[in-house]
């Protein structure tokens, strides 16, 4: 079966539309994955901040509690 002229237009354009289509999804998901990625690094490097704050202030209270210890062995 040989197709018109205006048959071969419209296939054409709705195979043009289809792999916009497909582009358009794909281009969709790789904005959302890399958006899903980069939330994860920021909520990585929020609970190492984290962290590292709680570290700091244990290492503090150490070392005033170490202090104390070496106070009242002294006495």
């Amino acid at each position: 079966m040989i197709l018109s002229e205006t048959e071969e237009i419209l296939v054409i354009i709705a195979g043009a539309a289809f792999i916009m289509a497909i582009l358009g999804n794909a281009l969709k998901d790789y904005r959302r994955m890399r958006w899903e990625a980069k939330k994860q690094i920021r909520k990585k490097e929020a609970e190492e901040a984290y962290v590292k704050k709680l570290k700091k202030i244990i290492d503090d209270k150490n070392s005033l509690l170490q202090a104390e210890l070496e106070k009242r062995k002294k006495e």
